[in-house]
């Protein structure tokens, strides 16, 4: 028995009805669409919901894009700062080479004004090796017998006294460091004029000895060669007074001087030989 309103006998569409009906629907909807933008507001709320679907699919592709982006440029990164590292020891080597070519200019530039010096005649030298033991304080110049060198000659640099020859072969010579142990150097204090001996301490110093309590010196002062042993010549800079001390026990001053001349640190040098007498004719 049917329930009360319902028709008797009746028949459902069937799939075909209902696919005509969703394809009138259909296209209604595209000629509202596209004559009256009907569905526009309905686009763009079905837009807003599925904007983090669209965020979440993206995220993937985004984050290798990136990482990929990261490693890129961190190997250029690493090329750039590599080729710059290259580049500044390349600077640092040319740097170094020309201010060595300016120290070497600057001092063979006053050795050409020492070497107008009145009578005097010199011989231009080059370091070529410091000795084999630095305790002996010596090194070898790249002039000999061949130059007219011989034992006794002084040796300066473009500051101040660096030694004394004390062995020539033909082709080189040795010079014993103005610093040695057995050296010792007539000199005069510039400021005062007295005069003074000076002894090499064997570790690159030298000392100002028998100097008495009472005398007239200071640190700072300049000593000069005084001339007095005709070895070497008068007014050649030995050392600067780096200290002075007095000590009860003793009627002299204990005087610590610093070398003027670079010693084993010079590359150029002087050797001063002595002015040939001229015979009468």
């Amino acid at each position: 028995m049917g329930t009360p309103g319902q028709l008797m006998f009746a028949r459902r569409l069937g799939s075909t009805a209902h696919l005509l009906i969703w394809l009138l629907i259909g296209v209604a909807c595209m000629v509202l669409d596209t004559r009256y933008q009907a569905l526009e507001g309905l686009r763009s709320g079905f837009s807003l919901l599925l904007q983090p679907a669209r965020q979440f699919m993206r995220a993937p592709i985004e984050v290798s894009s990136e990482l990929s982006g990261f490693f890129t440029r961190h190997r250029l990164l690493q090329k750039e700062r590599d080729a710059l590292l290259a580049e500044r020891a390349v600077l640092a080597v040319r740097l170094n080479a020309a201010n060595e070519v300016a120290r070497e200019n600057t001092e063979l530039r006053t050795l050409m004004r020492l070497q107008t010096r009145p009578g005097q005649q010199v011989v231009h030298a080059a370091l070529l090796y410091q000795g084999h033991n630095w305790f002996s304080q010596r090194i070898t110049l790249d002039q000999g017998a061949a130059a007219g060198l011989r034992r006794g000659l002084p040796v300066v640099d473009s500051i101040g006294l660096v030694g004394q020859v004390v062995r020539v072969y033909p082709g080189s010579s040795d010079v014993v460091l103005v610093s040695s142990l057995e050296q010792l150097t007539p000199v005069f204090i510039e400021r005062t004029g007295q005069r003074g001996l000076v002894a090499g301490s064997g570790r690159g110093q030298l000392e100002l000895r028998y100097m008495p309590a009472h005398a007239d010196i200071r640190e700072g002062d300049r000593l000069l060669t005084s001339g007095i042993d005709r070895v070497y010549p008068g007014g050649i800079p030995v050392a600067r007074v780096s200290r002075v001390s007095r000590s009860q026990s003793s009627p002299y001053l204990r005087v610590a001087c610093q070398p003027l001349a670079g010693l084993d640190q010079s590359r150029a040098v002087l050797v001063l030989v002595a002015e040939p007498e001229v015979t009468a004719q």
